[in-house]
């Protein structure tokens, strides 16, 4: 009777031994990479045209993890023209999108209305205003050197250049304000 038992133990054994690497290669093939060159990306997903033609569609979920040229970056910052890499679950969620491209920049000028910590407003030609995201990566400059924030007070002509979601890369105060 313990034979038995002691035979049963074992082949139990044996079966959970041999179903814990099937279950482990089942998570990793649960995640997929797919490549291809941007068509469309927006707030929710992101449209790829892979190498053989096929279009493929991945939602963008709050998990998903954007890098562009290698460094952290917002899906606003994924253009168009763009190749990308997405690793994504079987329900083409994207879990991490990692873009490689240059992103397209435009370069407008005018008078500080305001400006803030994640901010600064223009006057522009023509009356109207625009606005622009600051952040950790916006560089300031003073006629072309790079400098502080401190000339780009309103009043200062500057000209900034910035992508086409509207972050400032870079602020060239062109005359000081008052001056």
């Amino acid at each position: 009777m313990l034979n038995r038992s002691f035979r049963l133990l074992v082949v139990a054994v044996a079966l959970v031994a041999l179903a814990l690497p099937a279950a482990s290669l089942a998570a990793t093939s649960a995640r997929i990479t797919d490549r291809g060159v941007v068509q469309s990306v927006d707030a929710g997903h992101i449209v790829l045209r892979a190498l053989d033609g096929e279009v493929l569609t991945f939602s963008i979920v709050p998990r998903t993890v954007v890098r562009l040229n290698g460094a952290p970056a917002a899906i606003a910052d994924v253009q168009p023209g763009f190749v990308a890499r997405v690793v994504h679950d079987a329900r083409a969620h994207a879990l991490v999108i990692a873009a490689f491209g240059a992103p397209v920049t435009t370069t407008d000028r005018g008078l500080v209305t305001t400006i803030s910590r994640t901010t600064i407003t223009l006057r522009v030609v023509g009356g109207g205003s625009l606005t622009f995201a600051l952040n950790a990566g916006t560089r300031f400059k003073f006629h072309g050197t790079p400098s502080g924030r401190q000339p780009a007070k309103p009043g200062a002509q500057v000209a900034v250049t910035h992508t086409a979601g509207g972050s400032a890369t870079v602020v060239n105060v062109l005359k000081r304000a008052g001056a």
